[in-house]
């Protein structure tokens, strides 16, 4: 028993808190690097793809859904077989992308036209995924 007691004594007086501190420390900077890099750089933005030249731009609100040159102005509104209608148009172009911004519509409105969408502009004959069409902005 009382080499136990000895041993833990022993042990006791090798402990060196300035490893902790050290450990701890690393632990802060570390943390603090990671919010730094998060801020600047969100980890959950992967890829964000704005609207160019030519593209199509639809913007849904909560009174209306159009066409929008900027993703922030309703220029024309739309119905859904109008929707439907400049879609299979767009079959025809496939350098053009389009684009749907959500500024307070209905998402599962813009969902649905996402699904419909990219069935026709990014898939092939075949129904093999060539490309991405549809780009919804949410944010």
């Amino acid at each position: 028993m009382s080499r136990f007691i000895q041993r833990v004594g022993d042990q006791a007086e090798e402990h060196d808190v300035s490893k902790e501190l050290f450990l701890g420390i690393m632990m802060l900077m570390l943390s603090l690097g990671i919010m730094i890099l998060n801020v600047t750089q969100p980890v959950w933005r992967v890829h964000r793809h704005d609207p160019a030249e030519g593209d199509v731009v639809m913007i849904y609100t909560r009174s209306a859904m159009g066409l929008s040159r900027d993703g922030y102005t309703l220029t024309q509104e739309m119905s859904e077989w109008d929707f439907r209608r400049m879609v299979r148009r767009l079959v025809a172009e496939p350098e053009v992308d389009l684009h749907l911004f959500v500024r307070g519509g209905s998402r599962e409105t813009v969902i649905k036209h996402a699904m419909y969408a990219d069935s026709l502009l990014s898939v092939d004959q075949r129904g093999k995924k060539v490309r991405s069409g549809v780009y919804v902005h949410a944010w």
